[in-house]
């Protein structure tokens, strides 16, 4: 059995690790690991560091001769143990993790995970590179080659670096390798661009044109082909239901996320008096997970002006499926809601006949979550911080459980300024 021995520091001090080499090829590592785990394994409890290369060289040859020391385990293609890894289907990671903390992994993270790991690691990847040949060297190369192409971001490089540094923890936990060539890495920083938000004029202005599309229709312009191959806007008279005005003015009054006005149902939402009712926010959809819980797995209560409630109930009352509750139904399916990108064709439609082209929206860095960043801004100050973190789903753990039960005075009150922002400009209702 070929080795040979390096030392590589760690904070204060140098460890020695042996390198056992592949009998076919001296330049390949079949297994690298620490001597002093080897002396543990070897039943020696000592905690004095191993300092000299004799005493290193003692204890691996003791260990090989105690058969500690396994060359022939299963060798496994690093591309494809990740796949399985964040295979939501087969991968035992998941399964085990979701049995010890029910849905602590959400299929709809797993895939995402997936495709990030297909779509910017894998190409930079040698489709012969084993799990147990994967170094920090590996890790950087494709961290580098993103860099250099410039098309993603330093916080989506982060996330591929991610998709491969959980399942190279779990393989070092599992010792199907020695150490984590993660902990080589060099990290990677990231400035987020904050995102931007939108006047309260310009919300008036946006619910008022999908109100209009909803219901008496618009007029739009479209590119079409016009001579010589060209293209050319030509009008066209269009008329939708209500249910983009619905999504934008539920996210702008209440800061719910698209996810969660996707799943919302009757059940949800109270009405309280004349003015105000309280919608139950414990749900979401996503399009791999279906129906789950909120992000952070919390529930919370937003107040709603009461007009809207109505027209909620009455866009659920169109529902042609029987027995369902669902607000954003679609005549395709009984179980789903209206696709996201449904919402955002017509949101950002809205957004250029109010005069807010594509390139300012990029600009401005706003989208439909920046709705949710509007309302919470517009609040910011003019409610006490406990109830806005409330309200919005911000609070951390310790905040859960000190204020779990606003009253329906409170959530008014909220309400009550949330109308007040808005009463420089009315929307059609």
């Amino acid at each position: 059995m070929d080795y040979y021995l390096t030392k590589r520091k760690k904070a204060s001090r140098s460890y020695f690790y042996v390198n056992f080499t592949d009998p076919d090829d001296p330049r390949k590592v079949r297994l690298s690991t620490s001597v002093e785990l080897l002396r543990k394994k070897c039943g020696d409890k000592s905690t004095m560091p191993v300092t000299r290369a004799k005493e290193a060289y003692t204890i691996v040859e003791r260990a090989i001769t105690m058969g500690y020391v396994n060359l022939d385990r299963e060798e496994r293609f690093f591309i494809e143990y990740v796949q399985e890894f964040w295979d939501f289907e087969r991968s035992e990671y998941i399964r085990r993790r979701n049995q010890k903390s029910p849905n602590s992994i959400g299929k709809d993270y797993a895939v995402t995970m997936l495709s990030t790991f297909n779509k910017n690691a894998v190409p930079h990847l040698s489709i012969r590179l084993k799990v147990h040949e994967v170094n920090a060297l590996h890790i950087e190369k494709v961290v580098d080659e993103l860099l250099d192409e410039g098309r993603l971001s330093n916080s989506t490089i982060q996330r591929v670096v991610q998709s491969m540094s959980v399942p190279l923890k779990e393989a070092t936990r599992k010792k199907m390798i020695a150490h984590n060539p993660m902990d080589g890495v060099e990290p990677l920083t990231s400035t987020n661009r904050e995102r931007g938000i939108y006047s309260i004029h310009e919300l008036v202005q946006v619910m008022d044109h999908l109100y209009l599309k909803g219901t008496v229709g618009v007029t739009e312009a479209r590119l079409v082909r016009g001579p010589g191959k060209t293209l050319v806007e030509k009008e066209y008279s269009v008329r939708t239901d209500l249910k983009p005005y619905l999504a934008v003015a539920l996210a702008s009054y209440t800061g719910m996320r698209a996810g969660e006005i996707r799943a919302l149902s009757t059940e949800q939402i109270q009405i309280v008096d004349k003015e105000h009712g309280i919608v139950t926010v414990d749900r979401a959809f996503n399009d791999y997970a279906g129906i789950k819980s909120t992000k952070g797995k919390k529930t919370r209560r937003v107040p709603l002006p009461r007009h809207l409630c109505e027209e909620l109930f009455a866009e659920a009352a169109r529902n042609p499926h029987e027995g369902s509750t669902m607000i954003f139904w679609t005549e395709a399916s009984p179980d789903n809601p209206i696709s996201s990108n449904y919402i955002l064709n017509h949101f950002y439609k809205a957004l250029k006949a109010i005069g807010i082209s594509e390139e300012e929206r990029v600009e401005r860095n706003i989208d439909f979550h920046s709705l949710r960043h509007t309302f919470n801004s517009s609040l910011r100050g003019r409610i006490n911080e406990k109830m806005l973190r409330s309200v919005v789903g911000h609070e951390s753990v310790e905040m859960t459980d000190r204020y779990s039960h606003d009253t329906d005075e409170e959530l008014i009150e909220v309400g009550k300024t949330v109308l007040s922002i808005f009463s420089n400009g009315n929307t059609t209702s």
